[in-house]
């Protein structure tokens, strides 16, 4: 598929995500989107901060910590560091 459409086609599902989206859904979303990226790895790179993650996602850095928590919590991902995350069950996300 050529680079624009593509691009198109991800800019309308980031616009979808920010609007409708609950916040959990949200960081979700990112994460599953980061991972298809870096090609579908089990622990994927973050490459932003949580403030400008939360600045993508139209979300404050206390709830994109949060809801990163939560997804910790339910033992479906697990946070190495800041930057770098392992999905655990990614069917769950």
């Amino acid at each position: 598929m050529d680079l624009a459409p593509r691009e198109m086609i991800r800019a309308r599902q980031h616009l979808l995500v920010v609007g409708r989206q609950s916040a959990l859904e949200k960081v979700a979303v990112f994460l599953v989107n980061l991972a298809e990226r870096q090609g579908d790895l089990d622990v994927i790179d973050i490459p932003m901060t949580r403030t400008d993650i939360g600045d993508y996602l139209g979300m404050t850095i206390e709830t994109v910590s949060r809801n990163l928590s939560n997804l910790r919590d339910d033992d479906i991902l697990r946070l190495h560091s800041s930057r770098s995350i392992q999905i655990l069950k990614p069917v769950h996300l």
